[in-house]
C-alpha cells in the first residue's frame, strides 16, 4: 500500500512566515532507515574499538608475563646446571665411599638411571603459542626428574655402603689385628727344630719372649672359650672371636678371665709365664681360622699394642 505524505511545519520565532515541507513516505522511511543504520554502525565501531583496546592491553600483559617467565626459566636453568654439578660430585664421593666400604663401584650405565615409557606432555597449547618455550620447560622438567632419580640412587647406594661398613666394623672388631703382648718374636710360624726335643716339627704359632708377669691382652673382641692346663702348653686361654676365628695363649702364669666371659680388644686376659714345656718365660700365640692354624703375623697390623 502506498505510504502517505508527511508535512513538516517550520515555525520561526520571529514574524517570518511558517514554512511547509512536504516529505513523501518513502523518503521519510529512507531517512529513518539510514539514521538507524548509522547508529548501529557507530555502536558496532565503538564496541569493536573497545574490544580491540582490551585485546591490545591483554596482549601487552601476556607479553610482559612471557618476558618474566623467560627470565625465571633462565634462572631455573642456571640453578639446574649448578645442581647437576653438585649431584655429579656427590656421585663421585659415593663411589669413593663404596670403595672404602669394600663394595664395587657403580657402573656407568647404572649411574645414568635410565627409565622407559611413552612421551606424555601437557604443553600442547604452549607448543602452539611458543614451541621454543615449551621445549625449554619440558627439558627442565625432564632434568628435574633425572636429578631426583640420581639423588635416589645415591641415597640407596650410601645406605648400602653404610650397612656394609657397619658389618665390616663389627667384623674388624673381632679380627685379631694387634700383638697380644710386648716383646720380641723368638720363634716364627712354620717348620722349626723343637727347642726341647730337638726334632723338626711344625710350629702352629709364634713365641713372644718377654718378662714373666707381662700382661697378655685380647687382640680382638670375643668370648673366652677355654681356660685350662694342657700338656706341653701349660696354662692356656682360648678366645672365640666369631667368623670362625679363635686364638690361643699358652705358657701363662695366671689367667684373668673365666669361661664364657666377653672380652674387648685390649682387655687383659692373662699374664706371661713359663708353665708347660718351655725354656723361659714367653707367650706361645696361635690363630686358627675354621680350625686351621694360620700365621698370626698375617693378621697383625704394624705390631701395634695399645
Amino acid at each position: 500500500m502506498p505510504l502517505k505524505e508527511w508535512t513538516l511545519l517550520v515555525i520561526p520565532h520571529d514574524e517570518i512566515p511558517v514554512h511547509k515541507i512536504k516529505i513523501s513516505g518513502w523518503l521519510l522511511a529512507s531517512i529513518l532507515s539510514f539514521a538507524f543504520c548509522t547508529l548501529i554502525g557507530i555502536a558496532y565501531l565503538t564496541f569493536s574499538s573497545y574490544n580491540k583496546n582490551c585485546d591490545y592491553l591483554e596482549l601487552i600483559n601476556l607479553q610482559r608475563e612471557n618476558r618474566i617467565l623467560v627470565l625465571k626459566l633462565g634462572r631455573v636453568e642456571h640453578k639446574l646446571s649448578m645442581l647437576n654439578t653438585k649431584i655429579a660430585g656427590l656421585m663421585e664421593e659415593n663411589q669413593v665411599f663404596r670403595r672404602i666400604a669394600g663394595l664395587e663401584t657403580l657402573d656407568e650405565e647404572i649411574k645414568e638411571v635410565g627409565v622407559g615409557g611413552t612421551v606424555v606432555t601437557n604443553y600442547d597449547e604452549l607448543y602452539e603459542i611458543d614451541s621454543q618455550l615449551a621445549r625449554k620447560i619440558f627439558s627442565q622438567e625432564d632434568q628435574v626428574d633425572e636429578l631426583l632419580r640420581k639423588a635416589n640412587l645415591i641415597t640407596q647406594s650410601l645406605q648400602e655402603a653404610i650397612e656394609s661398613m657397619k658389618a665390616s666394623a663389627n667384623k674388624w672388631s673381632h679380627y685379631p689385628s694387634i700383638m697380644p703382648t710386648q716383646g720380641y718374636i723368638s720363634s716364627y710360624f712354620g717348620q722349626r727344630r723343637h727347642p726341647i726335643y730337638h726334632t723338626m716339627q711344625h710350629h702352629n704359632g709364634i713365641d713372644i719372649s718377654c718378662l714373666s708377669g707381662a700382661p697378655i691382652i685380647a687382640p680382638a673382641d670375643g668370648r673366652v672359650k677355654a681356660v685350662k692346663h694342657q700338656i706341653g702348653y701349660g696354662l692356656t686361654v682360648v678366645l672365640d672371636h666369631n667368623y670362625g676365628i679363635t686364638t690361643m695363649y699358652a705358657h701363662c702364669s695366671k689367667s684373668n678371665v673365666r669361661v664364657g666371659q666377653k672380652v674387648k680388644r685390649g682387655d687383659v686376659i692373662a699374664f706371661v709365664g713359663r708353665s708347660g714345656i718351655t725354656t723361659g718365660p714367653n707367650l706361645h700365640y696361635e690363630v686358627h681360622v675354621d680350625g686351621v692354624p694360620r700365621d698370626p703375623l698375617h693378621f697383625i697390623l704394624d705390631n701395634y699394642v695399645p
